[in-house]
């Protein structure tokens, strides 16, 4: 009988239905949600972004005014500088020796050549 009660054993067995032997149907897709961690790598980011464009404004508004005001600087040197050749100009027309001549007559003076000394700069 050992045989008989081995073959209706086995017999059960396979009646059976086993669930995990049967393919799924269908893929399932876990998402997950977006960490603190995650969160905070992202607005340290965009602080670091937003730190950094602020700063190139920053640089870029000094660089700006620093040639501005250098231009308005080699403007009044520019201005400057032909003031004094306008001077040294007028200096050289009243140094003249006519006019000095002309002037030393109109007020009484007379031209003694021997007294005349000739002074070069």
């Amino acid at each position: 009988m050992s045989n008989l009660a081995y073959q209706v054993q086995r017999q059960k067995q396979v009646q059976m239905p086993q669930p995990s032997k049967q393919p799924k149907i269908g893929v399932s897709i876990q998402t997950r949600g977006v960490t603190k961690g995650e969160k905070f790598l992202w607005v340290f980011a965009a602080v670091v972004l937003l730190a950094g464009a602020v700063w190139i404004i920053a640089n870029y508004a000094s660089i700006y005014s620093n040639s501005l005001s250098n231009q308005k600087l080699e403007q009044t040197i520019s201005l400057e500088t032909k003031k004094k050749e306008d001077f040294k100009l007028q200096v050289t027309e009243l140094s003249a020796p006519e006019r000095m001549f002309k002037i030393a007559k109109e007020q009484g003076f007379k031209l003694d050549d021997k007294n005349v000394k000739v002074v070069q700069n």
